[in-house]
């Protein structure tokens, strides 16, 4: 009770003297956060989307591409639709190394009220070695460990020995064709520990095409997973 109350007092007395400012409108947030509440209430909810793989503006109804066959992904949960607002946020975070914007998206995906499907284990996409040494960190991997911490029914469900891999470089998914997409990930991901039996959820910054997360829910599959889930902060719409 009196480390609450300290701890509270400490938060309060922090926002008073130094508040975070928003990344869009450069306004004082007060409330440690990098975004403001009128910001924040002005990103696209992703609450009409395909209740399959997330694509917006599908009505809650199953889009053509989930229709046609049927993704090794068991479901997509996105928060958020990725527009113009969501990229500057994400150019920020991945790109000029501000990784400490993980927990603003963590507490803004928490914020929609959105809750995870009863994974058994959940895990982070990973990045290739190359690209998180030229990049500093994984976004995901900081993004799974802000949720933990909002979540604390996730603290239980995450295991250092359970692992993606990520083999080899893959080239942006967005403009390559189904064939280019599917070529370019193949083989691209390892599992290491057991996940035979388990419900998997997998954390990711954005779904684009969701080839790459259906990649990973093959390699996760074949490894014994009963299922897999990914949980993003935002999903492209269409082109």
């Amino acid at each position: 009770m009196v480390n609450s109350v300290i701890k509270g007092f400490v938060r309060d007395l922090l926002d008073y003297l130094a508040p975070q400012r928003c990344i869009y409108c450069d306004q004082p947030s007060h409330r440690q956060e990098r975004i403001c509440e009128v910001c924040e209430d002005a990103l696209i909810l992703n609450d009409s989307a395909c209740p399959r793989c997330a694509l917006p503006d599908m009505g809650a109804r199953l889009c053509p591409g989930c229709l046609e066959r049927d993704p090794a992904l068991k479901s997509v949960t996105a928060a958020f639709v990725y527009d113009a607002a969501i990229a500057y946020f994400i150019h920020r975070w991945k790109y000029l190394g501000e990784a400490n914007l993980s927990l603003t998206a963590a507490k803004i995906f928490k914020n929609t009220g959105i809750t995870f499907k009863n994974p058994d284990l959940v895990i982070a996409t990973p990045l290739h070695w190359r690209r998180q040494l030229r990049r500093g960190f994984n976004q995901s991997e900081d993004l799974l460990q802000a949720l933990c911490a909002l979540y604390p029914e996730l603290n239980d469900r995450t295991a250092a020995d359970v692992k993606l891999k990520r083999k080899k470089v893959t080239k942006a998914q967005a403009r390559a064709s189904r064939r280019e997409r599917l070529s370019n990930l193949r083989d691209a991901f390892a599992v290491t520990g057991d996940v035979r039996g388990c419900r998997v959820g997998i954390v990711d910054d954005v779904c684009t095409t969701g080839a790459t997360g259906n990649a990973m829910a093959t390699a996760l599959l074949q490894a014994g997973a009963s299922e897999v889930h990914l949980i993003c902060l935002a999903r492209t719409p269409s082109p």
